[in-house]
């Protein structure tokens, strides 16, 4: 016999809600799916380039911005706490930002440099799908190469113009050049011949069809030898560029590396979706005082750039296979291996972004992170070489913060560290900046009093 009629409706009624339940929940992995789909498709879009491309770089707009750059040289008037650099915040700024300055909810990866080594943002924005800003330190006579690359980054690299933010440091005492001509680019190239003035429509032409193809040997070009610091008497900025960069990012968290470093595939989206199910882009995780660890890696750098590991699983074959080992494993292997990597790789690539476990600080323990851009600023007196960033982290620990290595993430030095890797006054640099990093220990127990931790 039967059910009932009215048990066999209840039943049909209670069948019909699953359903539509399950049709609710596939229609919302459907659209995450596809929101995920525009997300990428959005940053791909930026890779290319063509005059059928909606977002080509005008001449008129290139005119426009190299006048702003200009510009925003002959009127600064900004300078660092010792009042021997100038800085301007925001040269040139991405334009996904718009003239709206408030803070998002968002992750900008933070980085410094030097003029002859930007040419590794190339490799960087190919990881890096989500914000960028970049400390740029030039020296004057540099200044009218540096405008002109960056307007040629922004022309040939769409995803630089709407993504990356530069912020320009140059020395105060060193008289500005004539900045009225513009440096033609292609004579960094010495297989090029020089190409007629920029006034000519010949020359407009030739660096509409040619820049973009040139763009990576021409940078390339651009290394210490061209434009070496060594012997100029002014020591490289590295805290300051990290700090100028830092202010000028307009997200709730920050990813600081060196330029020369690479992340693996897709590590801003992953990190966001983290931060939006663990609700730390909300009000009542605002104060909470833990960092996000990201263990660091060197590639032989014969294989730069084509084999850099993507994701965990191929990083692992490439340790395995030994042209990739972790950070400073040579020249100063205390200064990395409290991240624990042996636990970390044990750990296989998991479907989504989390916290691995949770490491105490020791000296001299120097990890890349992210963090809330609400952490404590790099100290502006470390210069050149050594103890500039184990300085900030030092701080970090007494200030009771905790570090939390997540278990996907990475990021990759182009090439081993090695002791006759470095210029030759290295040692010298580092043993001043051990002194004053013996002074900022001391400072550092009366800024944090009541803290229990010690940098030691």
């Amino acid at each position: 016999m039967g059910f009932p009629w009215r048990q066999t409706i209840f039943f049909l009624v209670i069948v019909i809600a699953i359903l539509q339940v399950i049709h609710i929940s596939l229609l919302s992995r459907l659209e995450a799916l596809k929101n995920e789909r525009r997300k990428r498709n959005a940053a791909f879009k930026f890779d290319k380039i063509g005059h059928d491309n909606p977002l080509v770089y005008s001449i008129k707009e290139i005119e426009k911005d190299r006048k702003l750059l200009l510009d925003a040289v002959k009127e600064s008037s900004v300078l660092d706490a010792f009042g021997e650099m100038h800085i301007i915040n925001n040269w040139i700024k991405a334009e996904s930002l718009g003239n709206r300055n408030h803070i998002r909810k968002d992750i900008t990866l933070v980085t410094q440099s030097s003029l002859s080594e930007l040419y590794n943002l190339l490799t960087i924005i190919h990881r890096w799908k989500g914000l960028i800003s970049v400390g740029l330190f030039t020296l004057t006579r540099e200044l009218s190469i540096a405008i002109e690359i960056i307007l040629s980054l922004r022309k040939c690299y769409p995803m630089i113009r709407y993504n990356t933010s530069f912020h320009l440091v140059y020395p105060l005492l060193v008289p500005l050049p004539d900045l009225n001509t513009h440096y033609d680019l292609i004579r960094l190239l010495p297989s090029e011949p020089s190409a007629p003035s920029l006034s000519s429509s010949s020359r407009a032409e030739s660096i509409e069809e040619n820049i973009c193809a040139q763009l990576p040997k021409i940078m390339t070009a651009l290394n210490p030898g061209t434009l070496n610091y060594e012997n100029e008497g002014i020591p490289f900025p590295n805290n300051l560029l990290r700090n100028v960069a830092r202010r000028n990012s307009l997200t709730q968290f920050v990813f600081v590396i060196d330029i020369d470093l690479v992340p693996n595939n897709n590590l801003n989206y992953d990190f966001i979706e983290f931060a939006k199910e663990n609700r730390l882009f909300e009000e009542e995780t605002k104060d909470e005082k833990t960092i996000f660890v990201v263990p660091s890696y060197e590639i032989d750098s014969s294989l730069v750039p084509d084999h850099i590991p993507k994701d965990k699983t191929e990083l692992m074959l490439a340790v395995n296979s030994g042209y990739v080992r972790p950070f400073y494993y040579e020249l100063c292997w205390k200064c990395q291996k409290y991240t624990d990597y042996e636990a970390w790789q044990k750990e296989p690539l998991s479907p989504k972004l989390d916290i691995l476990f949770e490491v105490f600080w020791h000296d001299p323990w120097e990890p890349f992170y992210i963090s809330r851009n609400t952490v404590p600023m790099y100290d502006e007196r470390f210069r050149q070489y050594g103890f500039n960033r184990i300085s900030q982290v030092c701080e970090l620990h007494m200030a009771g913060y905790r570090f939390s290595v997540l278990n996907n993430p990475f990021v990759i030095h182009k090439g081993m560290k090695r002791p006759d890797s470095f210029h030759k006054d290295k040692d010298l640099e580092l043993e001043k900046n051990r002194i004053l990093f013996r002074h900022f220990k001391n400072e550092l127990k009366d800024r944090y009093r009541t803290s229990s931790r010690r940098c030691y």
